[in-house]
């Protein structure tokens, strides 16, 4: 039987999203994608950082008073995030957004100010789906959130029997099922964001990529990155981009920052997560971790990689 591929883009989660389902009909094809974008709406709804509405906004209000419900995704992903943050000796840690709000990278929100030795520790994820505060704090699950989408995507489409589902969602992107040709992974060299360098075609699996050039301002002030250490604050960005392959979008996601703020010192977090790592530093100095070229189908063409 021949089958019927789509593709749609839409703004969502502060890119541009591309949703690509494989189904007999185009009809068919066309639903289960709008099924996919219904999903990355849900999420981007509850984890906003910039909407009062949100159910982060709404953490930020009460959970320091009291046990406050947040629904399926925010307990997925803070679930997720609580386990990396324990897997990486809090390296990762979504409590930084106080650092990112100082600096002018995240808009302040409603609630109480947070406490100065707030961190990840001070979560806790009660029974029912309820989440205290042990002191205030400002969540940012930013670095976690839209991989968690991508994957919610592609489960949507899986769900309704699409043959393959592809999502790519601004540098966090999953396949799944029968795809006739893999997707090229490519990522922008560090020193030109202008410029991409193929890295090899991914033919199933989740990757996600992680650039501090990407990041900045609109005054002239230095960029900064978006990756903030939690115990020396933010730092200026780097010409460095992080790509990470895991089995899903989310742990992708998650794990670019811990490979981007603990450099070889990640191996064992990769390792237990069934993931692989490529760091690129100008100029096109290529880190690659054992295994990482075995996960894609064809081999790179940007020259000589150091295995770490």
């Amino acid at each position: 039987m021949t089958l019927m591929t789509r593709r749609r883009m839409r703004p969502w989660l502060g890119t541009y999203v591309t949703v690509e389902a494989g189904m007999a009909t185009e009809a068919e094809a066309l639903r289960v994608i709008e099924a996919a974008f219904a999903r990355v709406a849900e999420v981007h709804l509850a984890m906003s950082f910039h909407s009062a509405d949100s159910e982060i906004a709404r953490l930020h209000r009460e959970a320091a008073h009291r046990p406050t419900p947040v629904g399926e995704h925010t307990w997925s992903v803070l679930a997720l995030t609580l386990r990396l943050a324990a897997l990486s000796d809090g390296v990762f840690d979504p409590t930084v957004a106080a650092s990112l709000v100082r600096h002018g990278a995240l808009p302040r929100p409603d609630g109480p100010a947070p406490h100065p030795r707030a961190t990840w520790r001070d979560i806790e994820l009660l029974d029912d789906r309820h989440v205290r505060f042990h002191r205030p704090l400002w969540l940012d699950l930013g670095g976690i959130a839209k991989g968690h989408a991508v994957d919610c995507a592609i489960d949507a489409m899986l769900e309704l029997g699409a043959s393959h589902a592809l999502v790519n969602a601004g540098g966090d992107l999953r396949i799944a099922g029968e795809r006739t040709e893999g997707l090229p992974l490519t990522i922008r060299a560090p020193d030109a964001p202008h410029r991409h360098l193929p890295l090899g075609v991914l033919s199933t699996g989740a990757a996600a990529t992680s650039g501090d050039f990407l990041f900045g301002r609109s005054d002239p002030a230095p960029a900064i990155s978006p990756l903030v250490d939690p115990h020396k604050g933010v730092r200026p960005a780097q010409a460095r981009s992080v790509t990470v392959l895991a089995p899903t979008c989310a742990l992708a996601d998650g794990l670019t920052k811990i490979v981007g703020l603990r450099d070889t010192a990640s191996l064992p977090v990769l390792r237990l997560l069934d993931a692989h790592a490529a760091i690129l530093d100008t100029p096109d100095t290529l880190q690659v971790t054992d295994g990482f070229w075995q996960q894609l189908v064809q081999p790179p063409s940007i020259g000589p990689a150091l295995h770490v």
